[in-house]
This record gives structure tokens, sequence and C-alpha cells, in this order.
């Protein structure tokens, strides 16, 4: 592992989640409308454009949400255009994917320039119908994951946080991508894939079939995996999913992570809208943590 891993200055420690809502653009928004985050996560760049599937691609009951997306992302190129042309205020993280291993430090280094740190996403279960993509496989296959995270490392001296898959052992993973450089763990991407079944239809909601869970109901898995990380490593964890309110992130520092992510909350919300809602996070997170820094509620759950 890394002696002394790569810093990420991000204040408040409070960024979206690489999903919903993810470009240059909205970022402006929410910069203009006081976010209360330390910094902002792309959508994940690839070294081509993606359409993702056609509606309906969300399922959401309110406490669940399906979501079949399928990693719809501009071209590189046009992300390179808007970094560009399209400046914020904050850090931006790059997620980054590839469909083949060498394809992970090329994307790298085409971004590297723009970006405070990059997110390996390594663990997306969502996918158009019959897709095979490296990331199905890659949090399953040791050599793989080393070999990946490895040429990441090579690719840039910026910080790197590698995006685990609560779907696969995520401690062998975890091991795998300290040891291999990574700076952070990501804990974690969407579970699953699930199912929803429109029975006056008789056929799946979504149009991708399955999708990955998020939600409400994510996040104690989540919470379970930064957890097991942090009591097992020790390391530096940036934590997603099914955070709404203060509770659910403060709940997120105790088990370990020290940046915390938010998505699913955003869904349905205006830029002004979401703005609020982080204000009121991170306040939240403030009164409870007292006289004292919010770092020190990190890790308190562990005895």
């Amino acid at each position: 592992m890394p002696s002394v891993p790569r810093h990420l200055e991000l204040h408040p420690p409070l960024v979206n989640g690489s999903g919903l809502l993810c470009f240059l653009e909205v970022f402006q928004h929410l910069d203009r409308q006081r976010a209360a985050l330390g910094g902002y996560v792309t959508k994940s760049i690839g070294p081509e454009g993606r359409p993702g599937n056609v509606a309906p691609v969300v399922y959401d009951t309110g406490h669940v949400m399906l979501n079949s997306l399928a990693l719809p992302t501009q071209p590189i190129e046009s992300w390179i255009e808007d970094f560009r042309s399209l400046p914020v205020q904050k850090p931006v993280i790059g997620s980054v994917y590839g469909n083949r291993v060498e394809e992970w430090p090329e994307v790298i280094s085409r971004v590297e320039a723009y970006v405070a740190g990059i997110e390996l996403n390594l663990g997306c279960p969502n996918y158009v119908p019959g897709e095979t993509s490296l990331m199905t496989v890659v949090g399953d296959s040791p050599a793989m994951m080393r070999e990946v995270v490895g040429l990441a490392r090579a690719a840039t001296a910026k910080p790197l946080i590698a995006k685990l898959s609560p779907n696969t052992d995520y401690l062998a993973a975890a091991r795998i991508a300290l040891d291999a450089g990574a700076d952070y763990l990501g804990c974690g991407n969407t579970a699953g894939p699930g199912l929803a079944i429109d029975i006056e239809a008789a056929r799946p909601v979504l149009s991708g079939i399955s999708g990955g869970l998020s939600g409400d109901a994510m996040r104690p898995v989540n919470v379970k995996m930064v957890y097991d990380i942090y009591r097992e490593f020790r390391a530096p964890i940036l934590a997603y999913g099914g955070v709404s309110t203060w509770r659910d992130a403060v709940e997120y520092l105790m088990a370990g992570a020290c940046i915390v992510g938010l998505g699913t909350c955003f869904a349905y919300r205006s830029t002004r809208q979401m703005a609020r809602l982080t204000r009121q996070i991170w306040e939240g997170m403030q009164r409870f943590a007292g006289s004292r820094d919010v770092t020190h509620l990190v890790g308190a759950a562990h005895v």
C-alpha cells in the first residue's frame, strides 16, 4: 500500500455520486446555488460516447430505486471541450471506465489535466441487454483488478479512488486495489442487479430488463461494506448509497467513511432544491458534531 496516500481537499467532505446529473453544466448551476459540496464527480467517462438504454430506465417505489441507465455518457472529446469551457469552483473528480484493460490508462491520460482526482468505476451492474464489458468481471478477477488499478496508478499522480461493488468479495478487492496503488476506496456502487415486473403488461418494467439497486434500501448494505473495509484496512473511504439526511451521512462517517456521496436524493429535484438539501445535510452534520470537527466522527462506531 502507498505509505502516504494522495489527498483530496474537499470542504465540506460531501460530493455528488457519479450517476444522476453529473455534467459540468449542472455543477456550474450548483456552484451558483451555493451547494454545500466539497467537490463534484462526473458521469463515468469512457473511450467513446454511449447512448445507454432507452426509456423506461428507472423504477422507483420511493424507498427502492432500480436503474438501467447503462452508463450513458457523451464522447470523451465533448468532455474535454466542457472541461475547457465550463469551469467550476470546486475540485472535480473524473469517473472513468474502460471496456478493455488498456483503455483505462488511455482515458485517464486524456482527462487528467482537467480533474483533481480519478475514480475508477470498477463495478456497474446495469448494461444494454446482451452487452459484455470488463466492468462485469473486473471486481471478481483479482488479476484483472490488480492490472487495471496498477495501470491507472501509473497513468496519474493524482488521488485515485477505486470504486468497488458490494456484489463482490469486497475485502479481497479492497486489498488488491490498495496494494496496486489506490488512495481511496469507493463503497460502493449500486447492488444487484434487481428486477421489477409490470404485472399488467406481463413484462419487465425496465427496458434493460434488470437494473442496479439504489436508494434507502441500499444504505444498510453499503454501510456494512464501509464498516467492514474500514475495520480491516483503516483506509480513506468515499461512501455512497441512500443518503438523504444528515443522519444518514453521520452513519457513514461513523462506519469509517471520510467523504460521503449524495446521489438518489437528487432525483426529481431542481439544482436549487439540490443545493438546499446539501446545505441542510451539512448543517445537520455540523450540529451533531458540536464544537468538534466532523472528522472526529470517522470510524467512531468501531470499538
